[in-house]
């Protein structure tokens, strides 16, 4: 038995965007756990760094998926990927930038960890053109 490249590539990729939204999924509620003295990861460490910790795992995924389709070109669209993953990666750092120009407020946060799935479902939306 042999993995596919494709394969090794979606299972790692989603395992570390999962482990992203694992580590956010508490700054949406961060007022709340605070309020009713909830200790979370996002508590402990504040809106700030969690949000560029997930930024920064998540820029090395977008590396590691051109890192991909360089090593096995064969097996991938390497265009479509590179563009696509560079792509997203930009729309990252962008909303991480409004984030911290909005000064983490809540509103911003919501739509801070809202983009992180929008991401997350375009790699599923995206992964048949690879």
């Amino acid at each position: 038995f042999e993995w596919h490249p494709s394969i090794i590539f979606i299972t790692c990729f989603v395992t570390m965007f999962a482990t992203v939204i694992a580590v956010t999924k508490d700054l949406p509620d961060i007022e709340g756990d605070k309020a009713n003295n909830i200790e979370t990861f996002a508590t402990r460490l504040g809106v700030k760094n969690v949000s560029l910790l997930a930024v920064s795992m998540l820029l090395l995924n977008y590396v590691m998926a051109v890192g991909f389709a360089l090593k096995f070109s064969s097996h991938f669209n390497v265009p479509v990927m590179i563009g696509a993953h560079a792509l997203l990666a930009l729309v990252l750092v962008l909303r991480s930038a409004k984030l911290g120009a909005a000064g983490y407020t809540q509103t911003a946060v919501n739509s801070f960890y809202r983009w992180i799935w929008n991401l997350f479902y375009a790699e599923y939306l995206l992964f048949p053109l690879f």
